[in-house]
């Protein structure tokens, strides 16, 4: 937050009001675009260093998305979210949160992370992906959609 607040908004390149930067609606938007980022570097390591990727190669970045704690720690974000690594059956990767709390006049992040239990949430992602499937009429992918 630091540099984007002295390389951004100390530049006068800042879109949005200074105060909002670190904000949980910042972080969520700021989290994305990291994702979007990395999914486009994955794709350009397997299909081509510096090209333009097509929305199908940038899709399989997005499902071979390996965030390890080194690649945290080198874009600056320790400590505010955990390793993830998706696949073409996984676009999840990890169920772990953290809550953030109101003390009564500001929001802190709570030290301890929670993970859902997958013996509960995935047979129901299962049954709801299926119902959208078949209202919909999608052919469910299977693995040899998994290596573009």
């Amino acid at each position: 937050m630091k540099d984007i607040l002295k390389k951004v908004h100390d530049a006068g390149q800042g879109s949005g009001p200074r105060e909002e930067v670190g904000s949980v609606l910042y972080m969520r938007g700021l989290l994305i675009q990291m994702y979007a980022v990395e999914a486009v570097r994955a794709a350009q390591a397997k299909f081509g260093a510096g090209k333009v990727m097509t929305g199908e190669q940038v899709r399989w970045g997005l499902e071979n998305l390996n965030i390890d704690d080194k690649r945290i720690g080198e874009l600056g974000l320790a400590g505010l979210i955990r390793p993830l690594k998706t696949s073409c059956f996984d676009h999840m990767g990890s169920t772990a949160v953290r809550v953030h709390s109101w003390d009564g006049s500001q929001w802190k992040m709570q030290p301890d992370w929670y993970e859902a239990d997958k013996k509960v949430i995935d047979p129901m992602v299962k049954e709801a992906a299926d119902r959208y499937a078949a209202e919909k009429q999608i052919k469910r992918r299977d693995a040899s959609d998994c290596n573009a």
